[in-house]
C-alpha cells in the first residue's frame, strides 16, 4: 500500500515582477476566487519568460527568494 505524499506549501510570495494574464482577468474578485489562470507568466523586467538571471519564470521558480532579480 502506497503512502501518502506530502504536498509541499511554497513559502514565499511570488516575485512582484511575475506577470501573467490572471492577473488582469482576475482583478477585482474576492481573494481565493479565480475566473481563469492559464499558467503562462512573463517577467515584468524583461518581457519574456526568463528573467534577469536567466532562469525560467513561473509560479513556482520566481517564489525562489535566492535568485537574484526576486522582489517580495
Amino acid at each position: 500500500m502506497a503512502s501518502d505524499l506530502p504536498v509541499l506549501q511554497p513559502t514565499a510570495e511570488r516575485c512582484r515582477s511575475l506577470l501573467s494574464k490572471g492577473l488582469y482577468i482576475n482583478a477585482g474578485l474576492p481573494p481565493g476566487k479565480e475566473a481563469v489562470g492559464d499558467g503562462n507568466f512573463w517577467c515584468g523586467k524583461t518581457q519574456t519568460t526568463y528573467g534577469p538571471d536567466d532562469r525560467l519564470c513561473d509560479g513556482m521558480e520566481c517564489r525562489d527568494t535566492s535568485r537574484s532579480c526576486y522582489e517580495g
